[in-house]
């Protein structure tokens, strides 16, 4: 049996090697579906309402119990969804 050439030269393989052309392809492709995400989030109101308040939902539930500055923030925020400010994509 023998041995692989990564074992006798002592390298590692990558995952995703940057030379192939699959692996570039497939980063690209991520790179764009993060910018129309991105996109439509910031153009979107109330889906960023509807994200705010899933993540405020998430960190009231995993606050510790015991009354620490953590669980204080998270159960009285200082800032509430209706008071943050909303942004403005430039037309």
């Amino acid at each position: 049996m023998r041995t692989p050439h990564f074992i006798e030269t002592g390298q590692r393989l990558r995952a995703g090697s940057r030379k192939n052309a699959t692996c570039t392809a497939f980063r690209g492709v991520g790179r764009v579906i993060r910018t129309v995400q991105l996109l439509r989030y910031l153009s979107d109101a109330p889906l960023r309402r509807r994200v705010t308040a899933a993540t405020d939902k998430v960190e009231a539930s995993t606050a510790s119990p015991s009354g620490s500055a953590s669980a204080t923030a998270a159960s009285s925020p200082t800032t509430t969804p209706s008071s943050r400010a909303s942004f403005q994509l430039p037309r």
